[in-house]
């Protein structure tokens, strides 16, 4: 019982945090110095296309989580995944990599891959002018192609962050440029503009209503197609968490259709990180 206080130090919930669920699009803001933000989900996602498989079904993701970390007033460190994916297969067609597959049934499972990314805040809203920050990281091969989920490439990306306030309403705005492993050519790749636009809209101290657009375009290929994305939703303020809940509407053939996306977060202050 000696460490129950030190415990409770530690695992206090942050009193102030931006959160992020269920946004794709980042906000210019960076986690507040020392305040830990971890949140976790889940997807259910309608129609998804992994084309570089041949695989077309439903998707669920389970345990999508995030931990974001205040390393300085303006700087945030990201850890972004998902732990499980699970794709109920309603139809399979030749791709190139329907050889490498090694699975049996109509469902197919795998570790899904994960992001390490940094963003700084440049300038803090004021006089007029919106925040502005920058956002780079990569995604790494963690899931295996031989279940179907992956391209196994390493992916790098970097974004330019833009967030204004006008009167009750927020805005964001990302806008970058992502680099794709080509899993069809072997040391090739493919560069693609990505873009998000976003709004969140305050009803009360305790919900907000969110959308949030977002995609990519350019010269893509097989598993790296242009994506063309929709999130509406709510964030909701209970019981000392922030929940969300959000539909998802797809508008491209190679995006899942449609689905519902429900997730959780919480902020802890972490003292021992200094001042």
């Amino acid at each position: 019982m000696k460490y129950l206080p030190l415990l409770l130090l530690i695992f206090q919930p942050a009193l102030l945090f931006s959160q992020q669920r269920p946004l794709i699009t980042e906000r210019a803001e960076t986690v507040k110095k020392n305040i830990l933000l971890f949140d976790i989900g889940m997807e259910f996602l309608q129609d998804a296309v992994f084309a570089f498989s041949g695989l077309e079904g439903d998707l669920t993701r389970i345990g999508v989580v995030g931990v974001r970390f205040g390393a300085a007033d303006n700087v945030e460190i990201q850890i972004l995944g998902t732990i499980q994916n699970i794709l109920s297969i309603k139809n399979r067609y030749d791709a190139p990599n329907t050889p490498n597959l090694d699975f049996s049934g109509n469902s197919t499972s795998d570790f899904g891959d994960f992001t390490m990314a940094t963003k700084v805040l440049l300038k803090e809203e004021g006089n007029g002018w919106p925040a502005l920050g920058t956002r780079f990281g990569f995604q790494m091969p963690n899931a295996s192609n031989q279940n179907g989920l992956s391209n196994d490439e390493t992916n790098f990306f970097s974004s330019f962050l833009l967030q204004k306030q006008f009167g009750r309403l927020q805005f964001f705005t990302e806008l970058g440029l992502v680099v794709l492993g080509d899993p069809v050519s072997p040391g090739a790749q493919d560069d693609l503009f990505t873009y998000g636009f976003a709004l969140m809209h305050p009803l009360n101290d305790q919900i907000n209503l969110v959308v949030d657009a977002y995609g990519r375009v350019g010269a893509g290929g097989i598993g790296t197609e242009e994506q063309t994305r929709l999130r509406l939703g709510t964030q909701i303020k209970a019981a000392g968490l922030y929940w969300d809940v959000a539909l998802f509407l797809g508008f491209r053939h190679t995006d899942p259709s449609s689905g519902l996306i429900v997730g959780v977060s919480k902020a802890f202050r972490l003292p021992f990180f200094g001042n």
